[in-house]
């Protein structure tokens, strides 16, 4: 009798001790092991073809709870993954892949992770006969949003035989500069390149050394002939017309279709980055006196072609993510990340009755890459500021497919703002002046 009491005795006390460990907290630590595992077919070819997707599987890092990781995969074309200590460039591409271990791989986003290692970033810089079949080295990386401790990169594979495919859609067209500052070869100018396909509009950022007296420059839509395609200040080649030149904002000029005049910059520029727009929309190539063509420029590396960006979609921007042409529809729908810090920024139009959209970080379908107000539609009246007429709002997003719906939005331009740092949203208008 008294051995069966301590035996209840010691199962009391056993369950008292594990109901005490069940009512810790589970507390964070810092992963030691992450690992990426070999494909079945990692030996075997991989024909990359648009549309097709790459299972990649991996472990989940032990966070000590269980935790919405981040996960990514970095391409390299050599075994060694390195960053280089004097200017921080890499020899491999990162492609951010969600929150599944399971991971699905784009064919285009491996393409372009080769092509940007072979220094092909354009659809005219293919090569015709295509990039030979080549092993490929991958490894896997997690994170957890805002904790960077909890980064971790995994062993290192191999698919030995990838065969690319060209990922960029045919078109891009570019226009150039010359000038003090980007060099006088007719034969060789720097390159403007088209925002989108079919915009007309161009962009390049370029970093333009200080000169004393005055760094001059001009456009030109041809090479080869100083004759042909210049765009300047006037028809008189022999004036330089200043710009002014802030970080704030950019300043519009007027050109001069076929004019051999120079743009001037500051004489107490002190060099660094300068960013020019060129649009050619009302461009009369038939008549070019007839043309009305305009350029910004502003100080800083604005290259938007060379940014991220996420996507706005909605009721003024259209609801086509996954249509067969997302990408044209959407090509001036683009908030880009001006800083690389993860912040996002963009100015829209948007008309009374139309303030209902959400974010898209990808194109394609539905349910992947959702920015949201929450889990469903959400009715939202904007802050008015009496004072100014400025109408705001701030606040939290989630990874969901809820759209923000403002109901008292007077219509006019929206400047909209996305943090992926700490899934923070701010949007503001503008006032008709600015």
């Amino acid at each position: 009798m008294k051995k069966f009491k301590y035996l209840i005795a010691l199962a009391v006390a056993f369950v008292g001790f594990t109901s005490c460990e069940d009512d810790k907290e589970p507390v964070y630590h810092e992963p030691t092991e992450f690992i990426l595992n070999i494909p079945a077919l990692a030996n075997q070819l991989y024909a990359l073809e648009n549309g097709m997707t790459v299972e990649l599987t991996c472990s989940q890092p032990d966070y000590g709870y269980s935790a919405i990781t981040n996960y990514g995969i970095d391409i390299s074309l050599t075994e060694e993954f390195t960053v280089n200590e004097e200017d921080g460039t890499e020899n491999f591409y990162h492609i951010s892949v969600g929150k599944l271990a399971r991971m699905e791989v784009k064919a285009e986003d491996l393409a372009t992770a080769i092509c940007t290692l072979n220094g092909i970033t354009d659809y005219a810089n293919y090569p015709e006969e295509g990039l030979p079949t080549a092993p490929v080295y991958i490894r896997a990386t997690a994170n957890l949003t805002g904790v960077e401790s909890s980064a971790i990169v995994s062993n290192t594979i191999c698919l030995q035989y990838v065969s690319p495919f060209n990922p960029y859609r045919e078109g891009g067209r570019v226009i150039y500069i010359l000038g003090d500052g980007t060099g006088w070869d007719i034969n060789n100018p720097s390159v403007l390149k088209e925002t989108a396909i079919g915009s007309n509009v161009y962009v390049g950022a370029f970093n333009i050394p200080a000169k004393t007296d005055g760094s001059n420059f001009r456009f030109y839509t041809k090479t080869g002939n100083w004759g042909e395609g210049s765009i300047g200040s006037s028809a008189d080649g022999s004036v330089n017309q200043p710009v002014t030149l802030t970080k704030s904002e950019p300043t519009e000029y007027t050109a001069v279709d076929g004019g051999q005049g120079n743009w001037q910059l500051p004489l107490d520029w002190a060099g660094g980055f300068v960013t020019f727009t060129v649009d050619l929309n009302a461009q009369d190539t038939e008549n070019p006196a007839a043309s009305k063509i305009t350029f910004t420029i502003q100080e800083g590396n604005y290259d938007i072609t060379k940014m991220k960006f996420i996507y706005v979609v909605g009721d003024a921007f259209g609801w086509s993510v996954d249509s067969p042409n997302a990408e044209d529809i959407y090509a001036n729908c683009k908030l880009y990340d001006y800083d690389d810090n993860g912040v996002y920024m963009g100015i829209f139009t948007i008309q009374k009755g139309k303030a209902q959209f959400r974010f898209y970080t990808e194109l394609g379908s539905w349910d992947n890459g959702s920015i949201g107000a929450g889990d469903s539609d959400t009715e939202l009246q904007m802050n008015e500021d009496s004072a100014t007429g400025i109408f705001s709002y701030s606040g939290q997003y989630v990874d969901a497919k809820g759209n923000w719906k403002f109901t008292n939005w007077p219509g006019g331009k929206m400047k909209m703002i996305v943090d992926t740092n700490s899934k923070h949203v701010d949007f503001t208008s503008i006032p008709a002046s600015e």
